[in-house]
């Protein structure tokens, strides 16, 4: 770098989802804490943020309502954060205290209060930050979904999410034209929490959102994703966009680089993967403690053992993550205690909101609750043939050009082909009994929420009859793991798959 030149590194944690303790694929919230540190020694002009999904994860965070993660997110020094879509789940004033504790701001500047039609008062639309004697602009952005959902609390039903271009354009104008008190920014980076994937050619950029940002918002220096996890660093539209990967896996970066009078002249977007060097990096100490401490009272609690598994119990491939497409011993069980609870003939659960799996031996409340991140309370409703014929071809695991995500299911007996074109693969489909499912009639099924909610490609709009029930997957999966002694690595036989596509492969399931 020339000598009058000046740099900002913006470094942004995306999806962290509260992964607060090491594994063999994860830093943990000390080793995350001590790579950022050793990052910033070397980087001092350094603007630490996070990317949102920032809380939903580890049983023991939500067990202590986020401590764990405000504690890191405040060491770190991090100053704002985008609203992740399960930022959301835990409510309006959980969301204020997280910003009081970790001594940051969320950023959501197309979040709005339904009945004011104006940005709410526990997020903030952009924040401006002063480092090296520059001016950074965040413009906060969530990625649009349904607010209203039946796992969000009452006071989230109350908002909506705006079209991000248009209010991103709104701010970017506003901030250039020297609004805000600090003067016009230096440079202006979306952090948002866009979902953004590279297509089956690793090289084409998938998410309309983000990519709408960069071609349509003039102004933007800079753009940071999140959402589906991946490492990734490009220019759209000669905007640089760079994304973190996930679960304190590493983090990305955006380094900006000025003339002297405060020119931008160019931003480099990259990103740190630790995945494979995970036992070099120095922990922070205090972090490492406090975490120490938070699992030693917890467990006395989720410590309890509800079972036993009597061999591995595996959900997600080790070599890719994915998920079964014909199941696996946690989705049987899954979608049986549905039917079982509800008394209904089908039953439907998304498979990716699950975990890897569970080892050989003593089950705990812990190892279960972090399996099932989400409770899934259990949504009942009378559904015709052909919409559950298409519910059920979405959910066949696809290729990353589809999209679309694993699905889990009891009460039909299903035979598809994975060579024919996406939407003509299901062959036969029949209840247990053998009775064929015919199109027109309805059908007593039960849902999880999330399916519920009709997302990635899933629709269940067509239910008549639907309602809410009290009861949730977890809960029911914990009471037939302790009435039954624990697990058995039983798998599915309910569906056959031909020409299946290789897992570990090119094939992706979320």
């Amino acid at each position: 770098m020339a000598n009058d030149e000046k740099s900002i590194t913006i470094l942004c944690v995306n999806d962290f989802h509260a992964e607060i303790l090491p594994t063999n694929r994860t830093l943990g919230s000390a080793r995350l804490a001590g790579a950022i540190h050793r990052f910033k020694r070397d980087n001092p002009d350094t603007i630490v943020v996070f990317g949102g999904d920032n809380f939903k994860g580890d049983p023991i965070a939500e067990y202590f309502r986020g401590e764990p993660v405000t504690n890191l997110m405040r060491t770190v020094g991090a100053v704002a954060s985008a609203v992740g879509n399960h930022d959301f789940d835990f409510g309006i004033e959980q969301m204020r205290d997280w910003q009081v504790r970790g001594a940051f701001s969320f950023l959501a500047a197309n979040v709005m209060d339904k009945s004011s039609l104006s940005v709410p008062d526990f997020v903030k639309p952009y924040l401006m930050v002063e480092r090296n004697g520059l001016k950074i602009a965040f413009i906060g952005l969530s990625t649009k979904e349904p607010m209203d959902n039946v796992d969000r609390p009452r006071d989230i039903h109350a908002l909506e999410i705006a079209d991000g271009v248009e209010i991103a354009k709104k701010w970017v104008e506003y901030l250039q034209a020297g609004n805000d008190p600090l003067g016009k920014p230096d440079a202006i980076i979306a952090l948002t929490h866009y979902g953004l994937k590279l297509a089956v050619d690793d090289k084409t950029p998938v998410g309309e959102e983000a990519i709408s940002l960069c071609r349509q918002v003039p102004g933007l220096a800079g753009v940071l994703t999140a959402h589906w996890h991946q490492f990734m660093s490009l220019d759209i539209e000669q905007v640089a966009v760079a994304q973190g990967g996930s679960h304190g896996k590493g983090f990305a970066l955006l380094t900006l680089r000025f003339t002297h009078d405060h020119r931008l002249l160019r931003v480099t977007p990259s990103f740190i993967d630790y995945s494979d060097s995970l036992l070099p990096i120095e922990p922070d100490e205090r972090i490492e403690a406090q975490v120490e401490h938070y699992h030693r009272l917890a467990m006395e609690e989720l410590g309890a053992v509800i079972g036993v598994a009597k061999s591995d119990i595996v959900h997600r491939s080790p070599a890719g993550n994915e998920v079964l497409p014909e199941g696996t011993p946690l989705s049987k069980l899954a979608v049986h205690v549905m039917q079982q609870a509800t008394g209904s003939a089908i039953a439907m659960m998304y498979a990716g909101r699950m975990g890897s799996g569970i080892k050989q031996g003593n089950i705990t409340l812990y190892l279960l609750n972090k399996v099932l991140f989400f409770a899934n309370r259990i949504v009942t409703m009378k559904l015709q043939g052909r919409d559950i014929v298409r519910n059920i071809e979405n959910g066949i695991c696809t290729l990353k050009r589809e999209g679309a995500s694993p699905l889990a299911f009891g009460g039909v007996r299903v035979t598809a082909d994975y060579a024919k074109p996406f939407g003509q693969r299901i062959e036969t489909i029949a209840l247990e009994d053998g009775t064929p499912l015919m199109p027109e009639k309805y059908y007593a099924i039960a849902v999880d929420e999330f399916l519920a909610s009709d997302e990635m490609g899933y629709d269940f709009s067509n239910g008549a009859d639907r309602i809410v029930t009290d009861g949730t997957v977890r809960s029911g999966m914990i009471e037939s793991i302790r009435a039954n002694g624990g697990l058995d690595e039983e798998m599915p036989t309910n569906f056959t798959l031909k020409n299946k596509p290789r897992i570990g492969g090119d094939a992706i399931c979320r």
